[in-house]
């Protein structure tokens, strides 16, 4: 091994638990790399049976659900190999059980891999328990001085390269691809340890090593100026310019810039990118596979993928295994309602606007979310919002009456709505009191409008 690269002294990164800075070089923006076999066509892989299985809301991600969660990304994919693959464990009896059905569903996309630490017993492992069906694992290489030295007790970062190199080789020689994890990379010292590492292991294994690049507590940042190792854009074109490998991103959403920064990674050298469904996994999460998929139609076009499936797994999580959060984009349960009138008068006038859509980034229809309820009705609802939400009701009650904007009803109730809003005036407090703090029901705006009409007819 030629250590003549690997920078001796240790590169820590500690901020002493405060916000890590951000160091921006306004003089030399990160290059793009010219397009290539190494760098597309893009692609996603999938962690939510691994890493996303992690998430601390659950304690267990059931073994069926797994199963079936394969079964719904195949249909995802549609045929299509955008979704590369799913990476699994291989510990536990369970985990054994688990890779054994998935194995035998004998899928084209996505491929089966597992996920392995960098020794020599978990590849053995592999070999026995794969019979040669497994073509591809991941191996865990801590690659920041912080966890080489304090995690690993290393004692020195060539041990540390020499330690990780034989289990590489051992999958080499059982015909497995080793997928090298370059964990928190984004602490790393670059030059030093990372870049010769890559280097020795691209050599020893004739190229076949691919590497992904960990932003394993989400320090990352996707502008092009700012500096390594947090840098993303220039982290990932430094490390693809210097090594020549295949480059995969893994990010974490800390601050929030896990998708983000797995745009970056893409738009930068990255040929894939690691995501779990929802953002699971451990602390705040992983990127996100569907943020993904639609960046990845709207950036490089729709390869064909059934998008119908997102909601399909959506449910299947929510079920089977956590909550997914209401806001989430593009699986959450609300993220087509809306409450504020001026956003309703123009999803109601947007149906038939030549401009096409007004206040929705894209049609429910798109992932077959057609039975989308797109009103609620609070404090800041307007008229269009009611008549909205009175004729669903309707329509759901198989009723042939509808209201208009000019229907007295419809006054009647936006009126007594906003009067619950407001609450009752206490004189001796000088202020209103007991206002109405949830949402009404359609029901009982359906039952307001009608009790309006009948004081109307006797008055009449």
């Amino acid at each position: 091994m030629d250590d003549n690269n690997i920078n001796p002294e240790r590169v820590y990164y500690n901020y002493g638990g405060n916000f890590p800075p951000v160091v921006l070089d306004p003089s030399e923006p990160a290059p793009m790399p010219p397009e290539s076999s190494k760098t597309h066509p893009k692609l996603i892989t999938d962690t939510t049976l691994r890493d996303g299985a992690q998430d601390p809301r659950f304690a267990l991600f059931p073994h069926e659900t797994k199963l079936r969660y394969y079964d719904l990304l195949h249909e995802l994919d549609n045929g299509t190999g955008c979704i590369e693959c799913l990476e699994v464990f291989i510990y536990q009896k369970r985990d054994l059980w688990v890779l054994e059905k998935l194995l035998e569903k004998v899928y084209e996309f996505p491929r089966v891999t597992t996920w392995t630490r960098a020794i020599p017993k978990d590849i053995k492992l592999l070999v026995e328990v794969s019979q040669g069906k497994v073509k591809e694992t991941g191996m865990l290489a801590s690659s920041s001085d912080h966890h080489i030295f304090d995690k690993l007790s290393f004692r020195s970062k060539e041990e540390a390269i020499k330690s990780y190199l034989a289990p590489i080789m051992t999958a080499i020689e059982n015909g497995i691809r080793p997928r090298v994890h370059l964990e928190d990379a984004t602490k790393a010292d670059i030059f030093g340890w990372v870049i010769p590492f890559m280097k020795l292991v691209m050599k020893e294994t004739e190229g076949q090593a691919r590497f992904r690049v960990c932003d394993t507590i989400g320090w990352g940042v996707p502008d092009p100026y700012a500096s390594l190792p947090t840098g993303i854009p220039k982290l990932i074109s430094t490390l693809y310019e210097a090594t020549g490998a295949e480059l995969e991103f893994h990010g974490h959403n800390d601050f929030g810039l896990a998708t983000s920064n797995s745009i970056a990674a893409w738009l930068y050298g990255c040929k894939r990118v690691n995501a779990a469904f929802a953002g699971l996994g451990e602390r705040t999460g992983n990127t996100s596979l569907e943020q993904m998929v639609a960046a990845l139609i709207r950036i490089y076009g729709d390869p064909g993928l059934n998008l119908a499936a997102l909601s399909e797994i959506a449910n299947l999580i929510n079920t089977e295994v956590c909550p997914i959060p209401p806001k989430v984009p593009i699986v959450g349960e609300g993220i087509f309602t809306t409450q504020a009138g001026i956003h309703q008068t123009g999803v109601q006038r947007q149906m038939q606007a030549p401009g096409g859509l007004i206040y929705l980034a894209y049609s429910p229809t798109l992932t077959k979310r057609d039975y989308e309820e797109l009103n609620r009705v609070g404090s800041l609802s307007g008229m269009d919002g009611l008549v909205a939400v009175l004729n669903r009701e309707l329509e759901v009650m198989g009723e042939e009456k509808r209201y208009t904007l000019t229907s007295r009803a419809v006054k009647g109730v936006y009126d007594r709505v906003h009067q619950a809003y407001d609450g009752t005036w206490n004189d001796r407090e000088g202020k209103y009191v007991n206002p109405r703090l949830t949402f009404f029901e359609p029901h009982e705006l359906l039952e307001i409008a009608r009790e309006f009409e009948r004081e109307r007819q006797g008055e009449g």
